[in-house]
């Protein structure tokens, strides 16, 4: 089992790898600190003028020569000691002024830290995983990712924050004890080993803390992700009448996340009275054993033992402090640790994209034994070789989980073959810019994602410079136009959230337009007249029809009705090529593609 000082090591070790993240609050960090030590400085010449303060105010056997009070009246001289004590007065005011000023601006610095470090974090984590491998979102439900961005990072900017604190806190608490050193080392000791046992004692409480942090980081997770699918399956919910079931699981997820919450409250209650008691209990024990061994002896003057115990009782608030705020950063580490796990989210590709200029396929587009292997292990496509001749158009088919979206993914360059390689006109692929690449390479999916947005802004995602013309054309050749004519602000019309305000049919149709707005070399089908009834499908067959003359086209699908017309078929089992040819060579023989269309006719 972990010490304390262990379990602040290890946090402490989390915090110094997110400066990288930092950015432009370094600046800040370091105009906060030094804004600390002028707080300290300060601070100590306050209580370093108690001395001579409490030397003039005892006089007698126990006045005793001060370098200050020499100063002044070297300086000043022929004044009474009220004349004295009066300037020393004045300069703990104006010197305890300073040190709030200078904890008035570190505390500014701090704030603007906070801000800067949550904004920071946050796009270093979009930056991450908008460059992160498919297998992390597939991975991982989207309301986890959520929460990360909306919790966890917040979790971890107030952590950063109490660090900082706890750093200006520190750094005036070594003070206290330099000066409680230079009055007494044998005492001093003693309360130096009086706060590490304070610090065992509570090594329970810090335990508690950490494991309850760790358990809302998980908790939170599991929550966003229950909200986000059930709102996100609505419709789902509703037709099988699950509403109670969704009300229940989100209820006993609600129920754990507030006794995570609660058991961390207890624990932060605990921290607080149970500091203070044992840090009182031992520093007037100091006190009496000082007063009976030290003083009663002659071994120390009384105004020694008043200043040793006006700073021991300065120190003591701030021992207090600490160790809450210690507490408070174990509570908080479950969500500094999650966000540096993400930070660390592999990127992709592991290979460099080349720097060449890809200007449309020329010659033809080659599989050359081409193997995908997933994270898990899981072997989708296997020794892949066929040829996609420039200007034709080749089938993929194959039964559900055969390796067909897989050859999409690759031809994307959204995953990376295991073995083998992708080559265009005698060029491995990879060597192309990802700018020209996919300027010229276009997909249409079976399930087209739209995004909240206008009919114009989905149509030209990711070519914002198209022209108005070029719009025009797009929207033409996706059989769209009759639609936008329909519609009461035409291409400005709202879709809503993933197309909620258009059909299956519309929604494929401006995926359609999407792809050939760019005016692609290559275009990919994957299923893309999958789910949709004869009258849209028809629609949506001529628009593909349209946006495929004069491209290289590649199919992937499993009806037949959207592969009769291509120039070449291949046939996918379990990830295996078992059959290519035209439709006519394949029915003849015989094999898995006649099994294949007996299937479908059946």
């Amino acid at each position: 089992m972990k010490s304390w000082l262990n379990q602040t090591a290890d946090v402490w070790r989390l915090l110094t790898q997110l400066r990288p993240y930092l950015g432009a609050g370094r600046g800040l960090l370091f105009a906060a600190l030094a804004s600390s030590l002028v707080m300290v400085l300060f601070e100590g010449v306050g209580v370093g003028l108690l001395v001579p303060l409490l030397s003039l105010l005892l006089g007698g056997s126990n006045a005793v020569p001060m370098r200050p009070l020499q100063w002044l009246e070297r300086e000043i001289p022929n004044h009474s000691p009220a004349f004295y004590v009066g300037v020393c007065c004045v300069a703990i005011v104006a010197a305890i002024g300073a040190k709030n000023v200078a904890s008035y601006v570190a505390q500014l610095f701090a704030a603007r830290l906070k801000q800067r470090v949550s904004i920071g974090l946050r796009q270093a984590l979009f930056n991450r995983l908008q460059r992160a491998a498919l297998d992390v979102f597939d991975q991982r439900p989207g309301g986890e990712i959520a929460n990360m961005f909306l919790v966890e990072t917040y979790r971890t900017t107030v952590a950063i924050d109490a660090s900082v604190g706890l750093v200006q806190r520190f750094s005036i608490a070594l003070f206290y004890i330099a000066a409680l050193f230079y009055i007494s080392w044998p005492l001093t000791t003693l309360v130096v080993g009086l706060g590490l046992a304070i610090g065992g004692t509570l090594g329970f409480v810090y335990r508690r803390l950490g494991h309850a942090g760790t358990r809302l980081t998980d908790l939170n997770h599991q929550l966003s992700a229950a909200l986000e699918q059930s709102f996100a399956g609505v419709r789902v919910v509703r037709a099988t009448n699950s509403q109670q079931r969704e009300i229940e699981r989100f209820a006993a997820l609600n129920a754990a996340q507030s006794h995570a919450e609660e058991v961390t409250a207890r624990a932060q209650a605990l921290l607080f009275p149970l500091t203070e008691t044992l840090a009182v209990i031992g520093a007037m024990a100091i006190v009496a054993c000082a007063y009976i061994f030290l003083v009663r002896p002659g071994h120390m003057l009384s105004s020694y033992l008043l200043w040793y115990g006006f700073v021991l009782l300065r120190l003591l608030p701030l021992l207090n402090q600490l160790y809450t705020m210690q507490g408070h950063l174990f509570y908080l580490a479950g969500g500094i640790r999650e966000v540096d796990k993400w930070l660390s989210t592999p990127l992709y590709p592991d290979r460099p994209f080349g720097t060449l200029e890809f200007h449309g396929l020329r010659r033809d587009l080659r599989f050359e034994r081409v193997s995908y292997r997933y994270s898990t292990g899981t072997e989708a496509l296997r020794d892949a070789d066929f040829v996609v001749p420039a200007g034709q158009t080749v089938a993929v088919v194959g039964t559900s989980g055969s390796g067909k979206s897989t050859m999409a993914a690759l031809l994307l360059r959204l995953r990376a073959p295991s073995a083998g390689r992708i080559t265009v006109d005698g060029i491995d692929y990879w060597d192309f810019t990802p700018e020209s690449w996919h300027r010229a390479i276009a997909l249409v999916e079976q399930d087209a994602f739209l995004f909240h947005g206008t009919l114009k802004e989905n149509v030209v995602y990711g070519w914002q410079q198209a022209s108005d013309e070029s719009l025009k054309r797009a929207i033409a050749a996706a059989n769209l136009e009759d639609m936008v004519m329909s519609l009461p602000d035409g291409v400005d019309t709202l879709v809503g959230e993933r197309g909620a305000m258009v059909s299956g049919g519309q929604r494929q149709r401006i995926a359609i337009a999407r792809a050939i707005v760019r005016d692609p070399s290559v275009l990919i089908l994957d299923e893309a007249t999958s789910h949709l009834d004869s009258v849209s499908e028809q629609l949506v067959q001529q628009a593909l029809t349209n946006a495929s003359r004069g491209r290289t086209t590649i199919v992937i699908a499993h009806r037949l009705s959207t592969i009769r017309e291509a120039d070449w078929i291949v046939v996918l089992e379990r990830g295996e090529i078992v059959e290519q040819g035209t439709w006519d060579s394949l029915q003849a023989a015989q094999g898995a593609f006649d099994r294949l269309v007996r299937g479908l006719t059946a």
